[in-house]
């Protein structure tokens, strides 16, 4: 049986969160960093809604593209689900809010990916209470 059928997809829906959480957390630092660049916008993409595209995706069995010939390059689904969620407001960089986006950003991270160590604890608990 595959790993992610033990969990019913929960560990391939906290993979792409965990995506989709470090590509935020490369548009809010690029934020941050052109903070002064004269003209710059800040990026940002809506991750509800993003997430909520990939679970739909997946939930239809549409977890990966399919590939019609050898040499075509893959997709990864959180990329297409960032590509077309992307952020249309353009405003100036406002330091405290990216900053404030910043720490939730990685707040979620450490707690999604506690999660899925949990998930992984639980199973060696049970494969070690099932070796006695």
């Amino acid at each position: 049986m595959p790993i992610n059928k033990m969990f019913e997809g929960s560990i391939a829906v906290m993979h792409q969160a965990l995506n989709l959480r470090g590509e935020r957390q490369g548009l809010i630092q690029s934020n941050i960093a052109n903070l002064e660049t004269p003209g710059y916008k800040a990026q940002d993409f809506d991750f509800e809604r993003v997430m909520a595209q990939v679970v739909a995706r997946q939930g239809q069995g549409q977890e990966q593209m399919v590939r019609t010939h050898a040499r075509h390059i893959g997709a990864d689904s959180t990329e297409l689900a960032r590509a077309s969620q992307f952020s249309h407001e353009r405003r100036p960089v406002n330091l405290d809010e990216e900053m404030l986006k910043l720490a939730e950003n990685q707040l979620m991270y450490q707690v999604t990916s506690q999660l899925i160590a949990g998930s992984f604890r639980g199973l060696r608990h049970v494969i070690d209470e099932g070796a006695k």
